[in-house]
């Protein structure tokens, strides 16, 4: 019967696709991870990979190991979790994307804490791509992310409202306009957040869809960072709107109205369906569900 390590070794190989990756992640030499891989294919009988030039492809049985592996994987760190967990306050593992982190998370942290003294939140801050690995990974038990997730293995629900904004400096020529249209954003330089950002990913896909082009000539991971750059008169920004209203009253950034632009969007409650539901989990998902939609 294949170990717990035997499980975690297969898990990550098939998640990053290359036995060296894997071995990289893990800290183990890539003779090891490919010893025990083949290991489990002689104890099932089975073939995990296909070796490919670039990558390793899993094989429908492959795929079956894998969703069972996430399974006993995550059910096993919870139990560890749990029992250490006995004479100790709850742990809750709780991710979030920037915007949430910034301007969300510290409020709902006080409230939580205050309804849950029990529970003990540990709090990652990252952009969308980051909180999807670490779920996967078991990193986390939840999360609020502002982007769009892509695997399948992660449960999502809409659960805050939030709007985009389009931003220029009070100096630069689309501030003089009363409202804007996509045609007015061709050829404009624009600061935005970094590959793997959700905000990003929305402002492409929008993009993408008026068919503008654009210019980007500024990517960062911090959002005070492109709203100094805005201010500047650099060029314009896509960020929440919760973000610039000091900057909007001080005459510093003008949000530029578009009414043909849908630049809302939502928070996501998500977690891997493989982490089975903790009491602090359920608590967690409860009381944002109490939230209203526009906290």
């Amino acid at each position: 019967m294949a170990t717990l390590r035997q499980l975690k070794v297969f898990i990550t190989t098939a998640e990053y696709k290359k036995m060296s990756k894997a071995a990289e992640h893990l800290y183990i030499s890539q003779p090891t991870i490919s010893q025990i891989i083949s290991d489990l294919e002689k104890e099932y009988q089975i073939t995990l990979f296909e070796r490919q030039s670039k990558e390793l492809k899993i094989t429908p049985a492959g795929k079956l190991l894998l969703d069972n592996a996430r399974q006993i994987v995550a059910i096993y760190e919870t139990l560890d979790q749990n029992m250490k967990a006995i004479h100790s306050l709850q742990t809750l593992r709780i991710g979030a994307t920037m915007t949430v982190g910034i301007h969300l998370m510290g409020k709902m942290m006080r409230e939580l804490n205050a309804l849950h003294p029990d529970i003990e939140t540990l709090v990652s801050v990252t952009n969308t791509h980051q909180i999807e690995e670490m779920l996967l990974h078991n990193e986390l038990d939840v999360a609020l992310v502002e982007g769009i997730i892509s695997r399948d293995e992660i449960i999502t629900k809409p659960v805050l409202v939030d709007n985009l904004c389009i931003i220029c400096s009070t100096e630069h020529p689309l501030a003089q306009k009363e409202f804007i249209s996509p045609e007015d954003l061709h050829n404009q330089k624009f600061l935005l957040r970094e590959k793997g950002s959700g905000t990003r990913e929305i402002f492409e896909k929008l993009m993408l869809a008026h068919h503008v082009q654009y210019k980007i000539i500024w990517e960062s991971t911090s959002t005070p960072a492109i709203i100094d750059g805005v201010e500047k008169n650099l060029g314009l920004g896509f960020v929440s709107d919760r973000c610039i209203p000091e900057k909007a009253a001080q005459g510093t950034i003008h949000p530029c109205p578009a009414p043909d632009i849908n630049l809302k969007r939502f928070f996501y409650l998500c977690y891997n369906k493989c982490h089975p539901i903790t009491p602090q989990m359920q608590e967690f998902i409860n009381f944002i569900h109490t939230l209203p939609s526009d906290y």
